[in-house]
């Protein structure tokens, strides 16, 4: 068990670490500490970093990239979908951008019980400059790569509005980046949303979270409730991908 806590440490340290400052994380003396290490060099699961320092070996980041493979975004998020959907039991959605074409796929989706409802279908494309999915991304993204999205927005999905203005837009981007969350409302469509970002462990954006839904049943009074929830989603996710807030750029 000393073992394996250890291997957990190593793989939460910073780029470097000492033996002294693993020691004190581990609660066990030096000496323990430094013998558990020796296999753990030998196997390259941890590399010297000069001096008295140490470091993730090669090893381990092939290893963890083996398993990460086997692993895509939709199936970690298909139990945090379900929690969503069993509180809110509103059509709940994970979104993954497409940083090629600047927009978002639909990877996962669970429609609401609810006869009327709005419509997210599976591997749908979505405009980052429409809806509350589409805002939590762009508002992750880079400067650059987000004017790069808006310059390809198109009309309203719903709609056929003509898309929002620049200025309009980078209104919208500083709230989601205030917030931590994207809130989109249109009463004459009768759709709303709540939508929070989800990072790669490389802090670069992979998507969003979130909840879609009429805005008869999504009333305003719901929405910090609702934040909540989707952020706490998005950030476990997230996590699950190897995310630490200090490693966004």
């Amino acid at each position: 068990m000393r073992t394996i806590a250890l291997l957990k440490l190593i793989a939460e340290s910073d780029n470097t670490f000492t033996l002294g400052k693993l020691a004190a994380k581990a609660s066990l003396p030096p000496s323990t500490v430094h013998r558990i290490l020796q296999p753990f060099l030998r196997s390259g699961l941890v590399e010297r970093s000069g001096g008295q320092a140490y470091r993730v070996g090669s090893e381990l980041f092939r290893i963890a990239s083996l398993v990460m493979s086997q692993l895509d975004a939709g199936t970690l998020a298909r139990p945090l979908l379900r929690r969503l959907w069993s509180e809110w039991e509103e059509t709940c959605s994970l979104c993954v951008y497409k940083p090629t074409e600047h927009i978002a796929v639909v990877v996962e989706t669970i429609p609401t019980p609810h006869f009327l409802r709005f419509v997210i279908e599976p591997f749908a494309e979505l405009s980052l400059t429409w809806g509350s999915l589409g805002h939590a991304i762009l508002a992750a993204l880079p400067p650059a790569e987000a004017e790069l999205a808006m310059q390809r927005p198109g009309r309203g999905p719903l709609s056929g509005l003509p898309p929002a203005t620049p200025q309009e837009m980078a209104e919208v981007i500083a709230k989601v980046r205030a917030q931590g969350f994207a809130h989109y409302r249109n009463e004459q469509l009768d759709v709303a949303g709540v939508a929070a970002p989800v990072h790669r462990g490389d802090g670069t954006i992979l998507g969003s979270i979130g909840i879609t839904a009429p805005s008869q049943r999504l009333r305003p009074a719901l929405v910090p409730a609702m934040a909540t929830a989707v952020q706490a989603a998005a950030k476990e996710l997230s996590e699950m991908l190897g995310y630490r807030e200090q490693s966004r750029s």
